[in-house]
């Protein structure tokens, strides 16, 4: 068995190695540029990598995934005890950057670079969600969960038990990454791009994936598709677009921000959305597999309802607009018991929306 100490080392270790290259860039107006890592046979192979406008408006962010990376370490250890929630949100100080206690989730949450206060003023700046105030809500569900999770009696993979609260907490902050990513890509300045690209989690040599980048490279390998790659490839042509608008427009500042938004990153935005967004298709879709299997249940519940919260205007806006009604099978999810769940109707229901039959296309 991996123990815990070891999974954060190991993290820890990773990502030191993933913000010292991202670290050695100097702030520029380059474009994203190409380097060339030597494999173990000698090949050559080319390694797309980020060059932020100035590390220091990504560092923040890298600090949160971190944190994040941190935290699924912990959940995803092959024992989780009620001890490392460490309670209620109150007991730690949300003005801390470092976390007190990293053994513990809550500290971990509340004290990791300021990340609950990041959270807390998240809004989604989805059309199609009317700018949600989403950030307290997923706030609300982390605290209530790591308070229930330090005092649950309930078996560990049972409703309410700690798998079940300590995966709502992994997902619920994916959630959180997510709205983060897609509103600074459309904010139009230098700084918030940085930050959109550390919030995406893929470390900026190219080498390492956490966070959304890792969630959609897991996706990848299962289903065979290439959506992480592409959503990354675009992101780095995204740098030049907005590089070249700013200059365009005499915008020389750090936070100078575009007056007219190029049509060119607007539709890259919205290319690199649908994108992330048939990734948590595809996951909402694996959970609606395991749970048919019978696998786990109560914590492929947890994880299904994290992201169908992800995607549940998505389903709404498409019902609107096709008469459909995929929206009330989906939600189903929404309630405690697993036996309620229409695994297949739902798996129906992202193939209607999405196009792909989650069931047959992911190992």
């Amino acid at each position: 068995m991996v123990s815990v100490s070891f999974r954060i080392l190991l993290l820890l270790a990773l990502t030191v190695v993933a913000c010292a290259c991202a670290a050695s860039a100097t702030p520029t107006n380059d474009a994203a540029a190409t380097s060339v890592d030597a494999s173990a046979d000698s090949t050559a192979v080319a390694v797309a990598t980020y060059k932020p406008f100035d590390q220091a408006n990504a560092d923040p962010y890298l600090q949160r995934v971190f944190a994040y990376e941190q935290i699924k370490g912990i959940v995803g250890a092959t024992v989780l005890s009620s001890g490392q929630f460490g309670g209620d949100c109150s007991k730690y100080s949300p003005t801390a950057t470092t976390a007190s206690d990293p053994s513990k989730l809550a500290s971990l949450y509340v004290e990791s670079a300021t990340l609950q206060t990041s959270v807390l003023k998240r809004k989604d700046k989805h059309a199609d969600n009317g700018g949600a105030d989403l950030g307290k809500a997923i706030d609300a569900q982390i605290c209530a969960s790591l308070a229930a999770g330090a005092t649950t009696t309930a078996a560990a993979d049972a409703i309410g038990g700690v798998q079940w609260h300590g995966q709502l907490i992994v997902k619920g902050l994916l959630h959180y990454f997510y709205a983060a990513w897609y509103g600074y890509l459309a904010s139009g300045n230098r700084k918030d791009w940085d930050e959109a690209m550390a919030a995406w989690g893929k470390s900026f040599d190219g080498k390492v994936d956490s966070g959304l980048a890792a969630l959609a490279a897991k996706r990848d390998a299962q289903c065979g598709t290439q959506l992480g790659k592409d959503i990354w490839s675009k992101l780095l042509s995204g740098r030049a677009i907005l590089a070249d608008a700013l200059t365009k427009e005499g915008k020389a500042g750090n936070a100078d921000t575009l007056a007219t938004l190029p049509t060119e990153l607007k539709a890259l935005q919205t290319a690199v959305d649908g994108q992330l967004q048939q990734v948590f298709a595809l996951s909402l879709g694996h959970e609606l597999v395991q749970i048919q299997a019978g696998t786990a249940v109560a914590v492929k519940l947890a994880e299904a309802r994290a992201f169908w919260r992800i995607l549940k205007p998505r389903v709404a806006a498409f019902d609107k607009a096709k008469g459909t009604q995929h929206l009330i099978i989906l939600d189903l999810v929404e309630q405690d018991d697993p036996s309620k769940i229409k695994p297949s109707e739902g798996l129906a229901a992202i193939q209607a929306v999405w196009g792909v039959d989650v069931a047959a296309a992911c190992k």
